[in-house]
């Protein structure tokens, strides 16, 4: 979205293995990436292309620790930790050859982070800004592999290294994917142990909620649902609510509330949802359930099957088809998380006419007004503690609201149309980056 507001954008990458560069079209250049890293030289091959909206992508290429990988997730070890000091330095080593072309640079997650500090400490003249998906997953390593990582004393972390610290303290700005979040990291028993250092961040600290695709989420043109609808002709959507029924072998039934959710099996969330699942599925509602991952809790919620067959299904799996018809076909989408998930999944059930169910200190919560008893203002309901109890509350509180037939289809059309466009998001993305500047030149950060 930044590109097509007329900046000019560049991504870069590690080139995994799974990365057909063919298939994406990138070209390789006989320029490679040099450097010293952990007592040793390393070079890195480029691979350059261009997507279709205009976006310049760089991919960073090294068969000995690059390649093998899908990502550079990990579990803290010395392979691990070459791969992040690799990457990171091999970006540094890309934006030394071409720092004038360079405003900014936006870098994500912990890995990021250690970019970020990588930058700061060999290219200090270039303003940063580091966004933060999700505070508890930091690169924290043992201080014995700290020179495959590179990095400075603001990585220290006790008697190890950890890279998203790192980040957090060189950054010019650090964003996180809402503004509710951004607030609850800085309180004593929500930062992740580093609590402490989002609180010394504060003054660069800053929420920016994305926006949602309307090119890939439309319920008038979305080619994985079997009828189309807008919010002045909500027909389609009872099409794809029995669709679904019918499916998953439930009744197929118009008056009967329908819970969908969507989450990973080692979410708090989601293992909260099946704890009241005995005492929701008493009554007369339906609830499917899509979850990504293997582990107790897809046990959990097959034994809820197994006594409730005609009110609840699981879905395994992370099937884009079945996430758009489970959408598209609920009347509420409960989400249960608190942190904020990249895909926005209280806007994306507010474009589809499904009512959503978040805890109002989460991180979904900044887009969703507490409806009132009659429905005639909100948009979706909140929860107030993350237990079971107040969780079921909300859901018998919807459960009730569906029932208010003529109001209830008044609010899902009134939700349909929030507008969650990228151009509001883009503004604040633009402003973060003034900031950043600004900062970085009067020596704030």
């Amino acid at each position: 979205m930044l590109r097509r507001a007329d900046h000019t954008v560049d991504l870069v990458s590690p080139l995994y293995g799974h990365i057909d560069t063919a298939r994406h079209a990138l070209a390789r250049r006989l320029t490679k990436l040099e450097f010293d890293l952990g007592g040793r030289s390393w070079s890195c091959e480029i691979y350059t292309g261009r997507n279709p909206d205009g976006v310049g992508l760089t991919l960073i290429g090294n068969e000995e620790v690059l390649l093998s990988a899908d990502s550079l997730e990990g579990e803290g070890g010395q392979l691990d930790a070459s791969r992040v000091g690799v990457f990171a330095s091999a970006v540094v080593e890309l934006i030394r050859h071409h720092q004038k072309d360079y405003d900014i640079v936006h870098a994500h997650g912990w890995t990021g982070g250690a970019t970020i500090a990588r930058l700061r400490a060999e290219l200090a003249d270039l303003p940063t800004v580091l966004t933060v998906y999700d505070a508890s997953q930091q690169g924290r390593f043992d201080a014995r592999v700290a020179e495959w990582l590179g990095l400075g004393d603001e990585a220290r972390d006790g008697e190890g290294i950890n890279a998203l610290k790192a980040g957090l303290l060189t950054a010019d700005r650090v964003i996180t994917l809402s503004p509710n979040y951004a607030h609850r990291l800085q309180r004593p028993d929500e930062g992740e142990g580093l609590s402490e250092v989002f609180r010394e961040i504060h003054n660069k600290l800053t929420g920016v909620r994305h926006g949602i695709d309307p090119a890939l989420w439309n319920p008038a043109t979305d080619r994985h649902l079997p009828a189309r609808f807008d919010p002045f002709d909500m027909d389609g959507k009872q099409k794809c609510k029995a669709e679904l029924q019918q499916e998953l072998a439930l009744p197929v039934r118009s008056d009967v509330p329908l819970f969908g959710t969507l989450g990973d099996v080692d979410g708090e969330g989601m293992r909260l949802l099946a704890k009241i699942g005995p005492d929701l599925l008493r009554n007369d509602v339906q609830l499917v359930v899509q979850l990504v991952g293997d582990g107790k809790l897809v046990a959990i919620y097959e034994e809820l099957w197994d006594q409730w067959p005609d009110r609840i299904q699981i879905k395994t799996g992370s099937d884009e088809a079945f996430r758009h018809l489970l959408i598209g076909a609920s009347d509420f989408v409960v989400a249960p998380e608190r942190a904020a998930p990249a895909d926005n999944l209280q806007m994306l059930a507010q474009r589809y006419g499904a009512v959503p169910i978040v805890y109002h200190d989460g991180g979904l919560a900044d887009e969703v007004v507490d409806c009132d008893a009659s429905l005639k203002t909100g948009s979706g309901l909140l929860y107030d503690d993350p237990t079971s109890e107040s969780l079921l509350g909300a859901l018998q509180r919807a459960a009730a609201a569906f029932a208010n037939t003529k109001a209830f289809v008044e609010l899902q059309s009134r939700v349909m149309r929030i507008d969650h466009s990228w151009e509001r998001t883009t503004r604040l993305y633009e402003r973060a980056y003034r900031d950043a500047i600004a900062l970085h030149a009067e020596g704030v950060s």
